[in-house]
């Protein structure tokens, strides 16, 4: 039972050691790659009138909340007949499909209008921020599609960022929440923690089945396995794990 709830963690030591990825979506021109440099305090990427100029995913990493965050700028998701755009959209759609939180900008000019592109993105779990509201009035309690929460913002002259930045880190300590206990930081100790739980159903099996004898040796392997994460391994077993895991030099 301790296993099953450890690996049922949501992977959530892995964003905390890894950083919680978060992906600004939305169509051309929105202003993403302007709130990306808000956020990030630098020029972090280019900004254009030009519609597509964003090809690739440009990327920051940050600290919310005490969290570790990697915040990705995309491409504007459209129907674009450019080959190089149309690869960046592709990019685009594949971190949106990839990333722990979605923030979809859009431009308060063509609000409530939300393109078919977007749209297809847009799920439960996503931010979503109406950008430019210096152009025209903004009510800050209006509610957009499904329900979900809209937050106005103006990254021309920063109104909105604090609230915006505020619910960034409120999503980064809930995605990465440590208030359950130890949690899995690495890949590795995720496997091993699979390989033990699988050992100990095997046993629980075995024992009715089998006899002590084969449910003593899947109590072994259970033991030796967790032995990996506590330390009690022997010699070869840490030096299999630093040669994979480190660069050795002679």
């Amino acid at each position: 039972d301790d296993l099953v709830r450890h690996l049922a963690d949501g992977r959530r030591g892995e964003r905390l050691r890894h950083g919680v990825h978060v992906a600004l979506l939305g169509p051309p021109n929105a202003g993403k790659s302007t709130v990306l440099n808000m956020i990030a305090g630098r020029e972090a990427a280019i900004v254009s009138a030009t519609e597509g100029t964003t090809r690739d995913i440009v990327e920051v990493h940050l600290d919310l909340g005490g969290v570790p965050v990697i915040l990705a700028d995309t491409a504007g998701l459209r129907d674009a007949d450019d080959e190089v755009e149309v690869k960046g959209v592709a990019r685009a759609r594949s971190r949106a499909a990839e990333v722990d939180l979605k923030v979809v900008i859009l431009d308060r000019l063509s609000w409530p209008s939300v393109p078919a592109a977007v749209r297809t993105v847009m799920d439960g779990n996503c931010l979503l921020v109406v950008n430019k509201i210096d152009l025209a009035p903004f009510d800050a309690a209006t509610v957009g599609p499904d329900g979900v929460a809209v937050l106005p913002l103006s990254a021309k002259t920063g109104e909105g960022m604090e609230t915006l930045l505020d619910h960034l880190a409120a999503a980064a300590r809930s995605l990465a929440d440590t208030s359950a206990g130890p949690l899995l930081t690495r890949s590795r100790h995720r496997s091993a923690l699979e390989e033990a739980k699988a050992a100990l159903d095997r046993a629980l099996i075995h024992w009715d089945l089998e006899g002590p004898e084969v449910t003593a040796e899947d109590l072994r392997l259970a033991i030796t396995t967790i032995g990996r994460i506590t330390g009690r391994v022997d010699v070869e077993d840490l030096l299999d794990v630093i040669f994979a895991d480190f660069c050795i030099g002679k």
